[in-house]
């Protein structure tokens, strides 16, 4: 695959948008557990949790975003077959 054609997808498919929103609300969430947490006295091993949590969801949340997209791409082309050309 044309590595080009692969960053020209990404983009139109808003993954990139995807992945910055995710990156920032990641960030802010384990700011607020890793200061917020110890104050309330929660146990060391939630901040923990959060940090692998916001770090595993990071792929799904990609792949959530490709996919929505390919969804609603191929809802297009089974309404209306001249838009299928498009997308091949």
């Amino acid at each position: 695959m044309n590595s080009g054609r692969f960053f020209s997808e990404l983009k139109r498919r808003n993954v990139y948008k995807v992945a910055v929103a995710y990156a920032i609300v990641g960030w802010l969430l384990v700011q607020i557990a890793t200061q917020v947490f110890p104050f309330l006295e929660i146990p060391t091993w939630i901040v923990r949790l959060v940090i692998v949590l916001v770090a595993a969801g990071f792929p799904i949340a990609l792949v959530i975003a490709w996919a929505t997209i390919l969804t609603h791409a191929l809802r297009v082309c089974r309404a209306n077959p001249i838009h299928a050309l498009r997308y091949e």
